[in-house]
């Protein structure tokens, strides 16, 4: 089995956020940019044996074509690269694409990391270089795969998940917070063992359909908000609650204190299409440190 798919079929996987929203132009290309590198130079060393993976998709009426430009990508000549088709599928078969894959071994350092990182942060852009195609990295030395798939994120994959762990840890603020309350149960942390029951869940959604529905916002075009949500933590657990979701991509803000109660308020600026994963992340740090008392907006001027 190709390693890709036996990671994506077997393995396990951490996706991190690499583009923030609440960042523009310049400043969001150089954030979404230092993180990808600072996650890749923490699995890869310089002298790390890489498997370097291109993956480009295509229709089942389109001829397939063996050119490609991969040299660019590294520093030094490249040898005996590989290349297959293989079916394409993504949960389940699809047999009108098929995928045409190459995949060469080299050292990291002789890898253009920066230029990679480039090339794939400019795919969704237009601009020029470009990836062309879907890059991974995969280590020899510790079974990880690195994927980033465009400006907004990666994934790190890899079929043991403890050698994930220092990665869980390192790199804890980034994990897309989407995916985090999944992620804290993979590795036993967090927001582990902390639950909603049906009838939680469905009162829930039903206060956050009203609000949306009492807003009039077209959800159809942007409908980007800073989201706040709010908390009655008791202060003996206040520190903890803040030094938690602090490590979320969340911003945290202590409102009052008073009764032996302390109020916060935590935000992120988001799609308020997304505000049913909000608020069940938000919920479960309510219910483990103290209260969650529900979620205000103030859409952002487009």
């Amino acid at each position: 089995m190709n390693i890709v798919e036996e990671m994506i079929t077997k393995g396990v996987s951490i996706r991190y956020e690499l583009g923030v929203e609440s960042l523009k132009d310049e400043e969001y290309r150089i954030e979404c940019i230092h993180r990808a590198h600072t996650i890749l130079c923490s699995i890869f060393n310089p002298e790390d044996d890489v498997t370097f993976i291109h993956r480009t998709f295509h229709d089942v009426k389109d001829k397939p074509t063996d050119k490609i430009r991969l040299k660019r990508f590294f520093r030094t000549q490249i040898k005996q690269l590989r290349s297959y088709t293989t079916s394409h599928w993504y949960e389940e078969p699809d047999d009108q694409m098929y995928i045409r894959q190459w995949a060469v071994d080299v050292k990291m350092k002789d890898i253009r990391i920066a230029y990679v990182i480039e090339c794939i942060y400019n795919s969704d852009f237009a601009r020029k270089p470009t990836s062309d195609g879907q890059i991974y990295l995969y280590n020899k030395r510790n079974g990880i795969l690195f994927h980033m798939y465009d400006d907004r994120g990666c994934d790190v994959c890899s079929l043991d998940q403890n050698v994930l762990l220092p990665l869980y840890h390192l790199h804890r603020k980034w994990i897309l917070d989407y995916d985090r309350y999944d992620i804290d149960q993979l590795f036993n942390e967090g927001l582990t063992g902390i639950t909603e029951t049906k009838e939680e869940r469905e009162l829930r959604q039903k206060l956050n359909d009203q609000k949306v529905t009492d807003s009039k916002m077209d959800l159809n075009i942007d409908n980007t908000s800073n989201v706040s949500h709010h908390f009655e933590i008791p202060t003996a657990h206040a520190t903890k609650f803040a030094e938690e979701v602090s490590l979320t991509g969340f911003t945290v803000r202590q409102i009052s204190e008073e009764n032996k109660r302390t109020k916060f308020e935590v935000s992120k600026v988001e799609m308020i299409t997304l505000i049913d994963y909000q608020t069940h992340l938000m919920s479960m740090y309510g219910k483990k440190y103290g209260a969650y008392t529900g979620w205000s907006y103030q859409q952002m001027k487009r």
